[in-house]
């Protein structure tokens, strides 16, 4: 199956856990990212693979005109709840791909992407496609993957035995070299540390028991030495660890 669909599947039967998961409602997180991006009252906006539309509503408290655009139908409906019950009235959601945009050169000011750039199976296309549409800035936030080959190596395949539809979360130079070849300046990097709760991890994408197990014991091998670069940590029975993510601002060359 091919990563689209495995993307559409995952999100499609999690769109409810997703739709809630801590990662993705941090209201401080949401308000940092749009006050970074420096949008103005006057911008349209688009978000890439908004899912639940989490960024893209945020954006609307401050934009004149938002679309988020997602693959998943599930998480648009979500968004599109989620729209109806802000009372905003300057957005607008769409299924679409980001590799394939229905919208010509230039149509926004600022293009956004969080926490979805590592589901794309060709994220030098998908970044083409929102420098194209876009003719001032790229928001992208995700997390961001070791330096260290070992521990980036040993981190994806921890994430991609706990999500079928995760592709690689890439390191910060591999990021920054892939704008560069985009033709976009990066102008401000933020990094920003979130814990997670393990058993939350697990639900959240549904992963099978004995994936769980599996990916547990990884987890816990890591203890001592880091080996996947996510400070993992075992208080009160609880495993937990840290995603190091980026809220990356970047300047389209003319």
């Amino acid at each position: 199956m091919g990563i689209k669909k495995n993307a559409i599947m995952q999100f499609g039967k999690q769109a409810e856990a997703y739709a809630k998961g801590n990662i993705f409602v941090d209201v401080v997180h949401l308000s940092e990212v749009v006050k970074r991006s420096g949008v103005r009252h006057d911008h349209r906006v688009l978000d890439i693979a908004t899912g639940a539309g989490f960024l893209a509503l945020e954006f609307a408290k401050k934009a004149d005109t938002v679309i988020g655009c997602d693959l998943t139908r599930n998480m648009l409906l979500k968004a599109c709840e989620k729209e109806k019950n802000s009372g905003l009235k300057n957005t607008g959601f769409l299924l679409s791909d980001v590799e394939t945009l229905p919208f010509p050169d230039k149509s926004f000011d600022i293009v956004s992407c969080r926490f979805a750039f590592h589901h794309f199976p060709d994220p030098q296309k998908a970044l083409l496609e929102m420098k194209r549409v876009c003719r001032d800035r790229l928001v992208l936030v995700d997390g961001v993957s070791s330096e260290d080959i070992g521990k980036s190596f040993f981190h994806n395949n921890i994430e991609n035995m706990r999500d079928p539809s995760h592709v690689r979360i890439y390191a910060l130079s591999e990021i920054e070299e892939m704008f560069n070849e985009a033709g976009a300046d990066i102008t401000d990097i933020t990094h920003w540390e979130i814990p997670q709760d393990f058993e939350e991890w697990m639900k959240r994408a549904g992963t099978q028991e004995k994936q769980k197990k599996i990916i547990e014991q990884l987890m816990l091998q890591s203890l001592d030495d880091d080996r996947t670069g996510l400070q993992v940590k075992l208080e009160d029975d609880r495993l937990g660890f840290t995603y190091d993510t980026v809220i990356l601002i970047a300047q389209v060359r003319a």
